[in-house]
């Protein structure tokens, strides 16, 4: 008898501590979040950021965090399926062979890789069905909401570029350019008229007629040498710049064409600007559906 009540003793001993270790921690509508819930989480949150990087995106989360993970799961399930969208075990296992031949692992790989981060099969299952879920809601549900404009991109480009602009100019040019010996100084003052000239269809004579003449067509103004850029800012099309001495070379540029672009710079910045926008307001629309989605389920935190 007094076996059985040493016995009797550590069993409810054993209920009492199962209890509070597997404690309610949230509910959600029907459904109860627990600790354990959240403990295997922290456990397997390695494996976890490996498998589904978008939802498990750190590698320390708060319990808060993790809680609201579990919330969002629901929340997430069930708008899908408001609309249509129910994973089934054959599209996740689709996904998991998809996964396996892209890095060259079989099933056992698979299963030793998952054994080392202490996941179980069942788990990384499931796992693979919430990603699947996660992108279809924000291909379907986010993404529609967003929206990156073009001038939402050029204030960023201004923010982080305070000195340069998105606009440049692209030009077509003759460039005329003789050595800068053969011409004497007074020649060198007689050269604007000489150039008015050839404005009006009359040839260069005498030196000038050394010049040698080279089409540059579709130059961006960012290619082009600062001294030679400062000349072209100030004037238009049908002129010619000031001389510029290059080397041993004197040069002129004659503009036959001048029309204002996206800067190189900006350009070549655009498209990560473009994504890093993107990826923020895609987090604030995130959070504020999420924040509409729970008014509308009872959620309960103990």
């Amino acid at each position: 008898m007094k076996i059985f009540f040493v016995c009797l003793m550590l069993f409810c001993s054993f209920l009492v501590n199962a209890k509070l270790l597997d404690k309610i921690v949230a509910v959600v509508d029907d459904q109860t979040i627990s600790q354990l819930d959240m403990t295997r989480i922290k456990d397997t949150l390695k494996a976890r950021n490996e498998i589904s990087p978008q939802i498990f995106n750190k590698l320390n989360f708060s319990d808060q965090e993790i809680i609201r993970i579990l919330i969002n799961k629901k929340l997430i399930r069930e708008k899908l399926s408001s609309l249509g969208y129910v994973i089934a075990d054959d599209q996740v296992e689709a996904q998991i062979k998809s996964t396996e031949e892209r890095l060259g692992l079989n099933r056992e790989a698979l299963l030793n890789f998952l054994k080392s981060n202490g996941l179980e099969f069942e788990e990384y299952f499931e796992v693979t069905r919430e990603s699947i879920e996660y992108n279809i809601f924000l291909s379907r549900i986010i993404s529609p909401m967003i929206s990156v404009t073009e001038q939402e991109i050029k204030n960023e480009f201004y923010k982080l570029n305070a000195s340069n602009s998105t606009l440049g100019h692209r030009f077509d040019l003759v460039d005329f350019s003789i050595n800068k010996g053969l011409l004497k100084s007074d020649e060198m003052a007689l050269l604007p008229d000489a150039l008015k000239g050839l404005q009006k269809g009359e040839s260069l004579s005498g030196n000038f007629s050394k010049f040698e003449a080279t089409n540059i067509n579709s130059v961006n103004e960012d290619g082009l040498a600062k001294e030679i850029k400062s000349q072209l800012d100030k004037i238009n099309v049908g002129d010619f710049s000031a001389p510029v001495i290059i080397g041993k070379k004197l040069h002129i540029f004659f503009v036959k064409r001048k029309e204002l672009v996206d800067s190189e710079q900006f350009v070549k910045q655009k498209e990560s600007l473009r994504q890093k926008i993107y990826s923020e307001t895609e987090k604030q629309v995130t959070d504020m559906w999420f924040q509409r989605e729970e008014s509308k389920h009872f959620i309960k935190f103990f």
